[in-house]
């Protein structure tokens, strides 16, 4: 009986330390976030071509934050974060035409969802509607 419980116990404490490794491995991985005031602009391409340009100066730390703050952009929560479905008060329809909001940070597309984009003084940021 006292066996049992002790290898319960033992069961445990390394199902926590390994726990706590993978949380701590997990945690070294994401990108560093950026303290104090930047400045970043947002451009706009809709679905006509059309474009609108937007600057923001904030102490906030990643982009969906910044821009749900803001309202430039609105969507649903997903299993991987925000699903952008607005920009600009243009909505997309993936079930109707296969259209979607392509997002670039610095001419380079993101490949993660806006509200893990960590923003950093200076960057660019671009919305384009995009078919396919």
């Amino acid at each position: 009986m006292k066996r049992k419980y002790l290898c319960g116990i033992i069961g445990a404490a390394v199902f926590c330390a390994l726990a706590f490794g993978l949380w701590r491995v997990w945690r070294s991985s994401l990108p560093e976030t950026a303290e104090g005031s930047k400045a970043v602009a947002v451009e706009v391409t809709h679905a006509d071509g059309s474009t609108a340009e937007f600057t923001y100066r904030t102490d906030l730390e990643y982009l969906g934050e910044l821009l749900l703050q803001e309202g430039l952009i609105s969507g649903s929560e997903g299993p991987y974060g925000l699903f952008v479905e607005t920009v600009d008060g243009e909505a997309v329809d993936y079930a109707r035409d296969q259209s979607w909001w392509r997002l670039a940070c610095n001419g380079e597309d993101v490949t993660t969802g806006v509200d893990a984009v960590v923003l950093h003084d200076g960057d660019r940021y671009g919305w384009f509607y995009t078919v396919g």
